[in-house]
């Protein structure tokens, strides 16, 4: 990652452990009353998702070279 995406990750870090129980339910039900859609329903989409397989994601995490062997990356 290059330092700006560093900086994007610590503050999405800080955002979600600083979020209250409530701010999370509130989030939660914005979200649901928006996934709510009609497609949910259609038959095509529940065919689809009956065929559908979910692939693993897969992350290689990179090597640690700093000298304590301690830094970001690998703690």
């Amino acid at each position: 990652m290059t330092d700006p995406d560093h900086r994007l990750v610590e503050r999405i870090v800080t955002v979600l452990a600083e979020r209250t129980p409530a701010q999370g339910e509130i989030l939660a039900a914005s979200l649901a009353a928006r996934w709510s859609a009609s497609d949910r329903h259609e038959p095509a989409a529940h065919e689809w998702l009956q065929r559908w397989t979910p692939k693993p994601a897969t992350f290689v995490t990179p090597k640690c070279t700093c000298a304590a062997g301690r830094c970001r990356i690998c703690n």
